[in-house]
């Protein structure tokens, strides 16, 4: 009764294939090609990182402007010091009357020592202040950078899928194929500051364990066989990402 009952089920699964549509499954098979690269970043990860990098993010926009603006609160202050010395001598003769003698001498110093100190408010400010715009061109900025990565991004994918669909027939066309995705990822690198590349190798090994991991009924002896495989795979992905992972300075 249950063998007859898993037939059943069998068939109508069967059956229930039969009826999917040519547009569900070319979609199925799109979605199976795009399943081949899970292991790299999502595009909104790759923007948030080079926004990161160039400290662009809208928080620290917004914590700039409010600074701006709360600038105008700071007094500019100004002081001053002055010193001054002077020295005054004088020879007195009484040219009428010498019953004193010699002529009198006499000597005057001066030191004189001056503190200021000021401070001022530009209150205007509180309602506009021109340093603003300057924070708000990073809006700019950060606008420009999420549209360059994007395309690069997506210009290295179909390159991927068009590699991957029709693969290159002659060594030059293959070598230039790999050249130009080598470039294309290292220009993410330089945008994100190389969280593209080590991205790409910390997915692909939590890829590959989870690919490895003990399953019921499997032996130890397969279990060995597929781990060391994963572990060559692992080296030959790291030498390949090595050179993409200096990412250039800004």
């Amino acid at each position: 009764m249950k063998q007859a009952r898993t037939l059943l089920l069998t068939l109508f699964l069967v059956a229930l294939g039969s009826f999917v549509t040519p547009e569900a499954r070319a979609d199925r098979e799109v979605d199976e090609v795009l399943e081949k690269f899970d292991h790299e970043p999502k595009i909104r990860e790759v923007q948030v990182a080079a926004i990161k990098y160039y400290n662009v993010s809208p928080s620290k926009i917004a914590s700039l402007r409010s600074r701006t603006r709360s600038k105008a609160l700071i007094p500019g202050v100004s002081i001053g010091f002055t010193n001054s010395l002077s020295s005054f001598n004088r020879s007195v003769d009484d040219i009428i009357f010498r019953n004193v003698g010699i002529a009198k001498l006499e000597e005057q110093n001066a030191d004189f020592v001056g503190f200021s100190a000021s401070a001022s408010w530009s209150l205007d400010r509180l309602v506009f202040n021109a340093e603003e715009l300057d924070v708000m061109s990073l809006i700019g900025i950060q606008d420009g950078l999420q549209r360059e990565v994007t395309a690069l991004y997506y210009v290295r994918r179909r390159l991927q899928i068009e590699m991957l669909l029709n693969p290159p027939k002659t060594l030059a066309s293959r070598l230039s194929g790999r050249l130009r995705l080598e470039e294309l990822t290292g220009l993410l690198d330089a945008y994100t500051g190389g969280y593209f590349s080590r991205r790409i190798v910390k997915n692909q090994k939590s890829k590959d364990l989870a690919r490895v991991a003990p399953k019921p009924g499997t032996t130890i002896g397969a279990n060995n066989e597929q781990a060391d495989a994963m572990q060559m795979r692992l080296r030959t992905t790291n030498a390949s990402t090595k050179s993409t992972e200096r990412a250039p300075s800004r």
